[in-house]
């Protein structure tokens, strides 16, 4: 299916799974390389950036935070950009939200005529990598929102739990960083190729500013991951420290009950005579003195602070 949007002399045609004759006719129609062709045919799941004489090809894979049950996962979406003079032709196989919000938007400000700089597509591609970027910082955001709740049920005592949750947060981190791992060099290389005056000599700022929001979204990934690593330290050690006070209150509950269980077994014995046990008052006699023996050994215990 593909859509075509137009302003100001600028063709933007959007792909969402394109069959080959839709394919080969943009390709006869712009005079695209048939590899041009193949790669928005299908999907590679490699970032990359090809360089040809009247139009460049710009291939992003972007992590999209997707809701599953109750938890989240990142998802690879790749987009295929080929930009030229006057024309920008996306291509990809799965719904991307922040492409299909950005589509109504660029209709609106069509129908609207609103004066916007757009001498060239090179203009719609930096607005579009724009609101793209601004979809994965609301990712980032909403996972450090998801931190700051993690931490506070982390000091609420409810660390057993935050172990599967930081675990899944972890995860959605490492994922992200690694799909957008090549997105910093793929800037660099056009930063390096707008300074040759193929948009004009003033569109190399465009690019260095979606450079520098790429560079914003990465340390937004190093800062929540150093939070994440700092939470998952301080849980685990909080963990550990329940559990330690735990199996403290038990082994000396259970080192108090081994003498008593031995006072019970004595007085059990089946032998000709013993003490206490046929006196009138030999059952509570045993049990004032049991208890009395754990009264003491807690007693001790505490002078020594071990409980």
């Amino acid at each position: 299916m593909t859509k075509t949007h137009t302003y100001r002399g600028i063709v933007w045609l959007d792909m969402q799974s394109p069959t080959d004759d839709e394919v080969s006719g943009i390709v006869k129609r712009y005079g695209l390389h048939p590899l041009v062709g193949e790669e928005l045919k299908q999907s590679s799941s490699l970032a990359k950036i090809d360089f040809y004489p009247d139009y460049i090809l710009i291939v992003l894979t972007l992590p999209v935070r997707v809701r599953v049950g109750n938890t989240y996962e990142i998802t690879d979406r790749e987009i295929d950009f080929v930009i030229g003079k006057n024309f920008l032709i996306t291509s990809r196989t799965d719904t991307i939200e922040q492409l299909e919000y950005f589509g109504k938007v660029f209709e609106a400000n069509a129908i609207l005529n609103k004066e916007e700089k757009m001498e060239h597509a090179g203009f719609l591609f930096y607005y579009m990598v724009k609101r793209i970027y601004a979809g994965m910082v609301e990712d980032l955001e909403n996972i450090k929102d998801s931190l700051t709740t993690a931490e506070a049920s982390i000091f609420a005592g409810d660390e057993r739990k935050m172990v599967e949750v930081l675990s899944g947060l972890s995860r959605e981190l490492i994922d992200i960083k690694q799909t957008a791992r090549m997105h910093h060099d793929i800037w660099e290389e056009m930063v390096a190729f707008a300074d040759k005056d193929f948009f004009g000599s003033d569109f190399s700022s465009y690019i260095r500013d979606i450079r520098d929001e790429f560079n914003v979204i990465h340390e937004l990934i190093s800062n929540a991951r150093e939070l994440l690593t700092d939470l998952r330290e301080t849980n685990d050690s909080l963990l550990n420290t329940k559990q330690n006070e735990i199996i403290k209150v038990l082994t000396l509950v259970s080192f108090i009950f081994y003498p008593l269980t031995f006072i019970t077994a004595v007085f059990t014995i089946p032998a000709a005579w013993v003490p206490l046990v046929t006196e009138p008052y030999g059952w509570t006699a045993i049990m004032i003195g049991m208890l009395a023996i754990a009264a003491l050994m807690w007693w001790y215990f505490k002078k020594k602070r071990w409980v």
